[in-house]
C-alpha cells in the first residue's frame, strides 16, 4: 500500500503547492482511491510533480461536504471518466461557517449540479467494503457524552441554520498485513471514535497507522487534552496528522502518545 498526501495546508518543499484543504491517493492492491479533493484543482498540480497518474483513479471519496475537501472535484472529473464518487447523501445539504464574524457557504461546491453527474455518484448510507479490505465508515460510534470541537458550523435545514452534527461525514479503513491503516478527513466526530469504530467493526485492535485531520486546531484545551487522552488508549504504531489538526498540537501528541506522530505534509508519501 502506497499513501501520498497531495494537498494539505502545509508543504514538505517549495515546489509542492499547499492551501487549506485536505487530498490523500491510496494505491492498494491495484485499485487507486482518491481521498477527498481539496478546495482547488492544485492537488492535481502536486500529483503531477509527484508522478501520479490521476487517470488511474478508481474511485474518489468524499469525507464531508466542506469546500476544503470537495472543491477540486469538478476539474478532476474532467481529467477523469470513470472515477465512481462515494459520498454520503447529506454532504449535498448546504453548509456555513460564522467564524470570521459573518455567515459564509462552505459547502460542496458541486452540489447543485449533482443530477447531471448522477452516473458518477455513489451515495452510501452503510458501511462497506468498496474492494476487499478497504472500508468505508458512514455510521461513527460516538461515546456517551461526546461534544463537538467546533460551534462556528452550520447546517442549512428548512432555511434555517442548526448547528451542524455532521452526519455527512464518513472516513475510511484498509486491513493491511492484519493491522488497520486508518484514513480521516476532518474527523469533526472524533477521531477516537472513528478509531474505535473500525476496531470494532474489524475486530483487529492493532492499528498500523492513521492518516488525515483531527480537527483540533480551534479545540479547546479540555478537548485536546481528552483527544490525546483517548488516542492513547488505542495501539498505534504511526500517525500522520494534518490540516486541521493544528501545528501546535503534534508536538503534544508525540510525547503522549507511544506510537511515531509527525505532521503529514503535502508531498509527502508513505509506503508499507
Amino acid at each position: 500500500m502506497e499513501i501520498t498526501i497531495l494537498m494539505d495546508n502545509e508543504k514538505n518543499d517549495l515546489v509542492y503547492r499547499s492551501e487549506h484543504g485536505l487530498s490523500m491517493l491510496i494505491e492498494w492492491n491495484g485499485t487507486t482511491v482518491l481521498f477527498d479533493t481539496g478546495k482547488s484543482d492544485a492537488f492535481m498540480q502536486n500529483a503531477k510533480l509527484l508522478g501520479k497518474d490521476l487517470t488511474k483513479v478508481d474511485y474518489v471519496v468524499l469525507s464531508h461536504g466542506h469546500y476544503d475537501h470537495t472543491g477540486g472535484l469538478e476539474a478532476f472529473l474532467i481529467f477523469n471518466k470513470k472515477a465512481k464518487i462515494i459520498l454520503k447523501k447529506e454532504a449535498l445539504d448546504e453548509r456555513w461557517s460564522v467564524s470570521q464574524g459573518y455567515n459564509r457557504k462552505i459547502g460542496f461546491p458541486l452540489r447543485k449540479r449533482f443530477e447531471q453527474l448522477n452516473e458518477r455518484y455513489m451515495f452510501v448510507d452503510e458501511t462497506q467494503e468498496i474492494v476487499p479490505g478497504l472500508i468505508v465508515f458512514t455510521d461513527i460510534a460516538k461515546q456517551a457524552g461526546h461534544t463537538f470541537t467546533d460551534s462556528y458550523l452550520f447546517v442549512q435545514q428548512n432555511h434555517t441554520l442548526v448547528p451542524d452534527t455532521f452526519k455527512d461525514e464518513l472516513f475510511m479503513a484498509a486491513v493491511h498485513n492484519d493491522k488497520l491503516t486508518v484514513f480521516t478527513g476532518c474527523a469533526h466526530n472524533g477521531v477516537e471514535n472513528m478509531i474505535r469504530t473500525a476496531i470494532e467493526y474489524t475486530g483487529i485492535k492493532k492499528v498500523e497507522f492513521v492518516v488525515g485531520g483531527t480537527h483540533l486546531n480551534r479545540a479547546s484545551e479540555q478537548q485536546v487534552k481528552r483527544t490525546i487522552m483517548e488516542l492513547g488508549k488505542f495501539d498505534i504504531e504511526k500517525a500522520a496528522f494534518n490540516h486541521c489538526s493544528g501545528l501546535q498540537n503534534i508536538p503534544r501528541m508525540a510525547a503522549s502518545l507511544r506510537g511515531d506522530i509527525e505532521y503529514g505534509y503535502a508531498g509527502t508519501r508513505y509506503v508499507y
